[in-house]
């Protein structure tokens, strides 16, 4: 890791991210969630964010291309005018308010995450049924929220393609390709902005190992754990890293 960090630092950063994209191997999605609050224990959301932003971009662009054929366009072009109106805002928030409460409330989205992912669907069903219009409040949501974080905008978005009812090969690869979407918008916000720096280019350079050690694990594991044990786990954790931020 660059030298800005201490030792312990570096090894705190490439843990949380072999941690996020191991759970992104096994699950298929998660890793800004688990990786983004451990890491912004030590590193500013304005370097996290962008930070998260090109590696999720990176490791999803493969899945997009080798199933685009899948792909539902018309669900992901839906999303793209909430998301530029969220990115805006998410880009001024993250230059102008205190780092120290953009932590504190990504701990409270984390834990209101882990909480429903272990708890929703016992409360709420599986897959609720929602109007269309949906979409823009939660494009908008979805993008501000990423913007902010780097990402942890999955859950909002597959709530909703979850209503559409898609086969499960055009669900994943649709998923995909809207986050896609929006990380590319990102990406250009932060650079456009100053957010992103070229030092920060160092950062993104010496995750790509912890992040191919995470992903090659999750996929190891993938098919040798129980799915309950591994969500209660990670629900944990999330638990954990957020209730830390939040309350820090």
């Amino acid at each position: 890791m660059p030298w800005s960090l201490s030792p312990l630092e570096s090894l705190w950063c490439a843990t949380a991210l072999v941690l996020g994209y191991a759970v992104r191997g096994v699950a298929g999605f998660g890793s800004g969630v688990v990786a983004t609050p451990l890491l912004a224990f030590v590193l500013p959301m304005t370097t996290t964010a962008p930070v998260i932003t090109l590696l999720g971009f990176l490791v999803s662009v493969r899945q997009a291309f080798r199933d685009w054929h899948e792909i539902r366009w018309d669900a992901v072009l839906r999303f793209v005018p909430g998301a530029l109106v969220g990115v805006p805002i998410g880009l001024w928030l993250v230059k102008t308010a205190d780092q120290g409460l953009l932590a504190r409330c990504l701990g409270a989205y984390v834990v209101t995450y882990a909480l429903y992912s272990l708890f929703g669907e016992r409360v709420f069903g599986r897959a609720l049924a929602m109007p269309r219009w949906v979409v823009h409040p939660i494009g908008v949501a979805g993008a501000l929220i990423s913007t902010l974080f780097g990402g942890l905008a999955g859950p909002l978005y597959v709530t909703y393609f979850d209503s559409l009812r898609l086969a499960k090969g055009a669900f994943r690869v649709t998923v995909s390709t809207t986050l896609l979407t929006l990380s590319i918008l990102r990406t250009a916000g932060y650079f456009v902005t100053g957010v992103f720096r070229a030092e920060d280019v160092i950062l993104v350079v010496a995750a790509l190992l912890p992040v191919a050690i995470g992903t090659l694990a999750g996929e190891w594991v993938h098919d040798r754990v129980q799915q309950q044990a591994f969500r209660r786990g990670v629900g944990a954790l999330l638990v954990a890293s957020g209730s830390g931020l939040l309350f820090r």
